[in-house]
This record gives C-alpha cells, sequence and structure tokens, in this order.
C-alpha cells in the first residue's frame, strides 16, 4: 500500500512540475509545504485506495465491455465533483471526467479492462488462476485505476486555489 502512495505523491509532485512549466516558478520551501500538505491527504485514503484495487479486480472485463468498472469508477468521480461525459470517441465504455474549467489542464488517463486468460487468485505470488483460461487483472493490472484516481482526488482537494481543470480519460486499450 505504501507503494500506492507514493505514486499519489509522485503524481502530485508532477503537477506542481507541470504548473512549473505553464505558470510560474514554485521555490523549493514552496514545493516542500505542498508536499507536506498532500502526504496526509494521500496517507490517509490507504484503505479506499485498497478498496478499489479489489472491486476492480472483481470485475475482470476485457476490453469494451468494461460496464461496471465504468460504472464503479465514473460514479466515484461523480460523487467527488467531477462531470463525466460517457461514450468517449464512439465507445460506450470509454469516458471523460473534468473537474474545473480553464488552464492549466491537468491530464490523466488510464486503461480500465482486464486481459485475457489472465484470471487469478488474489494475493498469491504465482500462477493460480481462479478460473482456467478466464480473463482477469492476474499482473495488478487493476491498480492503475485506483491510484490515479485518488491522485486527481489529491490534487484537486489539496490545490483548489491553484488548479483550473483536471480531465481524466479512461476507456478500453
Amino acid at each position: 500500500m505504501l507503494h500506492h502512495c507514493t505514486l499519489c505523491l509522485l503524481a502530485c509532485t508532477l503537477f506542481i512540475a507541470s504548473l512549473h512549466a505553464q505558470t510560474k516558478t514554485f521555490d523549493s520551501l514552496s514545493v516542500a509545504a505542498f508536499k507536506q500538505q498532500v502526504i496526509p491527504l494521500v496517507a490517509g485514503k490507504e484503505k479506499q485506495v485498497q478498496e478499489m484495487v479489489d472491486m476492480i479486480f472483481s470485475f475482470g472485463e476485457l476490453g469494451f465491455q468494461e460496464i461496471e468498472t465504468s460504472k464503479y469508477l465514473t460514479d466515484i468521480l461523480t460523487k467527488n465533483g467531477f462531470s463525466i461525459e460517457k461514450g468517449a470517441a464512439g465507445i460506450p465504455t470509454a469516458w471523460f471526467a473534468k473537474w474545473g474549467s480553464g488552464s492549466p489542464v491537468i491530464a490523466l488517463g488510464s486503461d480500465i479492462d482486464c486481459i485475457p486468460k489472465a484470471s487469478q487468485k488474489p494475493g498469491v505470488a504465482y500462477k493460480d488462476p481462479i478460473v482456467e483460461g478466464a480473463p482477469g487483472h492476474g499482473e495488478g493490472h487493476n491498480s492503475g485505476q485506483a491510484v490515479i484516481i485518488f491522485a486527481a482526488l489529491a490534487v484537486k482537494d489539496s490545490c483548489r486555489r491553484i488548479i483550473y481543470l483536471v480531465r481524466w480519460l479512461s476507456g478500453p486499450v
């Protein structure tokens, strides 16, 4: 779980770097203060990140069939103030999520599908399918979405005064 928190903190740090490139220079004290503000916010979400990882794992939907995964993730984003545009690029399970307006734009993305023939019992470090030959998230393919969503929420919640737009694209790869 520490790995997920580190990734969220990295996403927040990347946000500061993108602001630096787009608007103004942040001194090292500002960046350090931002990190200190974000660390407890991210650390306080460990259980929720793990629950999301597990829920996405349980769906195990192939590309263009991620009905439950899409509904689950967009419901969470909607509850956190994001507007959702479903059917991106004409793909029923692809969507855009947006919070804020103007610029800079912070763009995030993740695929939400599982992999064919990757069924795997959770928590097992060797090949041990739940159903032989079935699709699944056997290689941890389900963790990216949770990490990115919680990074977006952490950035949104900690930077309300400086973020203008957070935009997310998700769908099958």
